[in-house]
C-alpha cells in the first residue's frame, strides 16, 4: 500500500511539475509575441499562436491568452498534430515530439513573417528563433537574432538579455 501511495505520489508531483512547465511557457510566449516588431499590415487581424505537439501547453495558452491583445490584435490560440500545412501564424511552438521536424517547419515557413520557438536546447542551429532551454529545472531560453532576422521580424532587446544569445 504504501508503494502504491508513493508511486501516486510520484506521478502526481510529475504532472503538476509538468503542468507548471506549461505554464511559464505559456507566459514566456506571451512575452515572446509583445516583445516582437510584428508587421503593421497585420494589424487588426487576430494574432494566432500555433502550437505543434503539445497538448498541455495549448490549453494553458488558451486560459492564460484569453482576452489578451498584442497591439491592438487579440490573440488567438491554434493546434496542429503535424508542422505541415499550417495556417497563417504568427509564432509557431514546436513540441517536444516533433523536434526532428525543425527544419522542415523552418523550409516550409521561408519568406513568411513567422517567429519559430522549439522545445530544446539546441534547435536554433535547425532555424529557431528561439528555443526553450531547462536547466536543473529551470526554465530560460535561447535566442537567435540571425535566426529571427531571416524571418523579417525584430524583437527587443531585453529579450536578448533576458535569454542566451546563440549564433
Amino acid at each position: 500500500m504504501k508503494k502504491i501511495l508513493f508511486l501516486c505520489l510520484v506521478l502526481v508531483s510529475a504532472v503538476s511539475a509538468q503542468g507548471q512547465m506549461a505554464k511559464f511557457q505559456a507566459l514566456y510566449l506571451l512575452q515572446f509575441a509583445k516583445n516582437t516588431s510584428w508587421p503593421q499590415e497585420d494589424n487588426g487581424k487576430p494574432f494566432v499562436i500555433t502550437v505543434v505537439g503539445d497538448n498541455a501547453l495549448a490549453s494553458e495558452l488558451r486560459a492564460i491568452a484569453s482576452n489578451k491583445m498584442v497591439g491592438d490584435r487579440r490573440v488567438s490560440i491554434a493546434e496542429a498534430v503535424q508542422p505541415s500545412g499550417l495556417a497563417k501564424s504568427d509564432i509557431i511552438y514546436l513540441g517536444e515530439s516533433k523536434n526532428s521536424q525543425m527544419g522542415a517547419l523552418v523550409a516550409a515557413q521561408s519568406g513568411n513573417r513567422v517567429l519559430i520557438v522549439g522545445s530544446r536546447k539546441g534547435l536554433c542551429s535547425s532555424g529557431a528563433g528561439i528555443t526553450f532551454v531547462t536547466d536543473g529545472g529551470k526554465l530560460n531560453f535561447e535566442i537567435c537574432e540571425a535566426n529571427i532576422g531571416r524571418s523579417g521580424l525584430k524583437v527587443a532587446p531585453r529579450l536578448y538579455q533576458l535569454g542566451t544569445a546563440v549564433y
